[in-house]
């Protein structure tokens, strides 16, 4: 599987995006920001019947020169999310990425592999809340299946099993926090050696934090809001990947960081509809993954009923 694409797919599909912390529970429920970052997740759950969409767009590239010349690895992330509020607490997450990866010699594309990599399927459980604890901490098991191709670099060819922990901090000022955790394992992953039917059991995990900054927010009279948000976080990705061979391949590890700054402007309608768009510059840091990037993220949220 491409190194400079994979790092990005398993950081950003399986971190855990989530939705501010909510309003008291004699208030009336609406979405509300700072929602989530870039690379980081909350461990704020969706409201109860409420429903999220989110699109991410990334691309990231590392330029190296060897003997041949100059080589361009360049990845790119295409991504759909939906969060669904089953109760305040009990949240219902999907995710489906599109990945690719291109190299290049001196310009010209000497190789270049797109498709749907694997798929997501989460829940979790908000169990402690800022109301009554110090942090808001959620946590809850994840299904990958295998959607991806293991001859595209776009998956790992056998379907896993993931735990994802958030803890999140939110002190009402300008400043919140967001942690997260992320380890997952695939018992049966594929060989890559062609005609090889070895199979790896590979694990991996991510993590990432973010301090977030509120310099504008600015409530209408209709009861709409106009929100600017800026974030800093600093991510890592460890993954077991099988590395072809002669007759069979063997199982080798990689590790990545990546700093990310981003900026996203947020629009919450008097219907209470959450609308927001943001990009991040994505640094990598270290030998593996892009050096350098960007990503583009927008989502809808909407609530369907009060409680």
């Amino acid at each position: 599987m491409k190194r400079c694409v994979w790092v990005w797919v398993i950081a950003v599909a399986m971190s855990s995006p989530r939705v501010a912390a909510q309003s008291p529970p004699a208030a009336k429920p609406e979405p509300e920001e700072p929602d989530f970052a870039f690379v980081s997740g909350s461990a704020y759950t969706q409201v109860k019947k409420s429903v999220q969409f989110i699109h991410q767009t990334g691309f990231g590239t590392r330029r190296v020169t060897d003997l041949l010349g100059s080589r361009n690895d360049d990845g790119f992330l295409f991504f759909q999310r939906v969060e669904y509020g089953i109760t305040d607490r009990w949240e219902l997450d999907f995710v489906l990425p599109v990945a690719g990866s291109r190299t290049r010699r001196n310009g010209a594309t000497v190789a270049s592999a797109y498709g749907i990599s694997d798929g997501i399927v989460g829940l979790r459980y908000r169990l402690l809340d800022e109301g009554r604890a110090p942090v808001t901490v959620t946590m809850g098991p994840q299904i990958l299946f295998p959607s991806g191709s293991v001859g595209r670099g776009t998956g790992f060819g056998g379907a896993g099993f993931a735990w994802d922990v958030a803890v999140s901090k939110d002190w009402g000022g300008p400043v919140f926090l967001y942690n997260t955790f992320n380890y997952h394992v695939i018992p049966s992953g594929e060989d890559t050696t062609p005609g090889s039917a070895k199979k790896f059991s590979l694990h991996g995990a991510t993590w990432a934090a973010a301090i977030g900054l509120r310099p504008l927010e600015r409530p209408a009279k209709d009861g709409s809001k106009h929100d600017l948000h800026g974030f800093l976080e600093v991510g890592g990705n460890w993954q077991q990947l099988v590395q072809a061979g002669v007759a069979a391949g063997n199982r080798a590890g990689e590790l990545a960081w990546v700093f990310a700054p981003g900026i996203r402007y947020g629009y919450i309608t008097s219907r209470k509809t959450l609308v927001e768009v943001g990009v991040s510059a994505p640094i990598g840091l270290g030998p593996n993954g892009p050096k350098r990037g960007v990503i583009i993220q927008f989502q809808i949220e909407k609530l369907f009923g009060e409680q």
